[in-house]
């Protein structure tokens, strides 16, 4: 036997080769729970990655997902349109911003008072300057300034908006389900688990060829024709049970009320859609917004006018837009009087006892003390019953 190999017998006593053992099995240990945590570690036999459960993502497709998780969200640019003089909307979108790694860009939002009717469409159909004309020209303003940039895509904020802790693995879902929407338009409802995730998009993780991605809104309906293509995404525990769910009209029941627990529907198009909370634009769709909403015609606020554009409704052609119910973002509602929470039809000022966001589970705004401080044991709005 060599010294070396005598050394090597004498270095590895039973309480040297017990401490080895002791903290291989935490290595092991560490790394396991890392790869719960984190589903898209987990190797699969076709050399793909598991996404979640049921759903294995090829490699390529992975790094063009994790494009999604970066701070405007897969998107060139994040645009906000805030009024100046609301400062408590800019400071806490800052904030939320901010703790939630995204990066915006604020635009000056509009009121009504500075818009001339000389520059309204020729399409205006009001004798008067309509109540919410400073918000369509706000979003005109934002649209056109993608296309100015020439940005590939943009997404496009009001500054009071909420969104759940987990919206970048949300938004990688919802990737996943738009870019099947996008080449498969002739296959009617069917499941997350079902689609194709092998192939890498050319222009957006979100697909190619789209025009308006509707992420927030305060109410929609699913698709009625049952082969216009719906995927639904099951187990999803950021969604609130059906009784939480609430759109504008607080009386109404949830589009998905017979569906199972927990599933968010990704749609192609945007039935009823109502709030401009959140969309995003291509480049495309930028440049044709701007053409037929803000140069061409005037007939509605921007909100209604976005749902006939993307339905083809109120004499529109039809365009490619896509939505998500329950939605991703949702406006959040501070304690305190009301009187602010609309710029355009203003509250007769009553008390609101508590914060909320509806739709929103993990919602960043009610939980940003617990961010800041470091504590994940998270404020759940709407825990199951």
């Amino acid at each position: 036997m060599s010294p070396s190999s005598t050394w090597l017998r004498q270095l590895l006593t039973k309480p040297i080769r017990n401490g080895v053992v002791a903290f291989a099995a935490f290595f092991s240990l560490i790394l396991l729970l890392q790869l719960f945590r984190n589903p898209a570690l987990i190797g699969s036999r076709s050399g793909g990655q598991r996404w979640r459960a049921g759903v294995t993502v090829s490699a390529a497709r992975q790094r063009s997902l994790n494009d999604v998780r970066n701070s405007t969200l897969g998107f060139e640019r994040i645009v906000a349109i805030n009024l100046p003089e609301r400062t408590d909307h800019r400071d806490g979108l800052v904030l939320q911003t901010a703790v939630s790694d995204i990066k915006v860009d604020f635009i000056n939002g509009v009121s009504r008072s500075s818009i001339q009717s000389k520059v309204l469409p020729t399409g205006h159909r009001h004798d008067e300057v309509p109540p919410w004309i400073g918000a369509w020209r706000a979003h005109m303003n934002a649209i056109s300034h993608v296309v100015e940039k020439n940005w590939t895509s943009a997404l496009i904020l009001e500054d009071d908006v909420d969104w759940d802790i987990r919206l970048k693995s949300l938004l990688q879902d919802f990737a996943l389900s738009t870019d099947d929407l996008l080449r498969h338009r002739d296959q009617g409802r069917r499941a997350l688990s079902a689609v194709d995730t092998s192939r890498v998009p050319s222009s957006s993780p979100f697909g190619d060829g789209w025009d308006v991605l509707w992420l927030g809104h305060c109410g929609m309906e699913l698709p009625i024709d049952d082969q216009i293509p719906v995927i639904l995404h099951h187990d999803d525990l950021s969604v609130p049970q059906v009784e939480y769910q609430k759109s504008y009209d607080i009386k109404a029941e949830s589009p998905l009320r017979s569906l199972p627990p927990h599933t968010r529907a990704v749609a192609y198009g945007a039935r009823q859609g109502t709030c401009s909370l959140a969309y995003a634009v291509s480049r495309t769709g930028a440049s044709r917004l701007l053409n037929d909403l803000g140069l061409k015609r005037l007939d509605n606020a921007f909100d209604l006018s976005l749902r006939d554009w993307c339905e083809g409704n109120n004499g529109h052609q039809r365009h490619t837009c896509i939505s998500v119910l329950p939605q991703l973002f949702d406006h959040y509602r501070p304690a305190g009087s009301d009187i602010g929470d609309s710029e355009i039809n203003p509250e007769d000022d009553k008390h609101r006892d508590k914060a909320y966001t509806r739709n929103i589970r993990w919602s960043v705004r009610l939980n940003i003390d617990k961010l800041l401080s470091g504590d994940k044991d998270f404020d759940d709005q709407y825990p199951d019953v």
